[in-house]
């Protein structure tokens, strides 16, 4: 206690909190053809022609989405076609989907438009009915 030599003490500190990450967002004036791939959330407010695979997908009143989308959450506004792959949807009563909707858990506001067959995710999809899983690929490996 009274000696001459200190004791040093290291602290480190950890942070291990990550933060989410900001959304991605596809604004009204931008048109995407081709497949999207996120870990985090997206919202789209313009076009996609292509599959969507993500955690949480919001689709703006004025979008547009042609394809197949794989999420675990599903804010619908705007409009669909093709099949919606999701844990939760929700579909408000501006949304317009026209394809099929396999999901645990439904809600749909009075006024939302459906046409396609809903299935609750503990029945078993067949093979042939399922998305294909999409794979991100880096393109400067292909040049290799």
């Amino acid at each position: 206690m009274f000696s001459r030599v200190k004791n040093s003490i290291e602290t480190k500190v950890c942070n291990n909190d990550r933060r989410p990450a900001s959304p991605s967002v596809i604004s009204s004036d931008l048109t995407i053809t081709g497949d999207l791939v996120s870990e985090g959330e997206l919202h789209i407010d313009g076009r996609v022609d292509g599959d969507i695979r993500c955690r949480v997908l919001i689709v703006g009143v004025n979008a547009q989405i042609s394809g197949a989308i794989q999420v675990d959450v599903a804010r619908v506004h705007g409009e669909i076609n093709g099949q919606l792959f999701a844990k939760s949807v929700f579909l408000a009563c501006s949304a317009k989907v026209t394809g099929d909707i396999t999901h645990e858990r439904l809600e749909i506001e009075p006024g939302a438009f459906l046409e396609g067959n809903c299935r609750h995710m503990d029945d078993p999809i067949p093979a042939e009915q399922a998305p294909a899983d999409l794979m991100l690929t880096d393109a400067r490996k292909s040049e290799k």
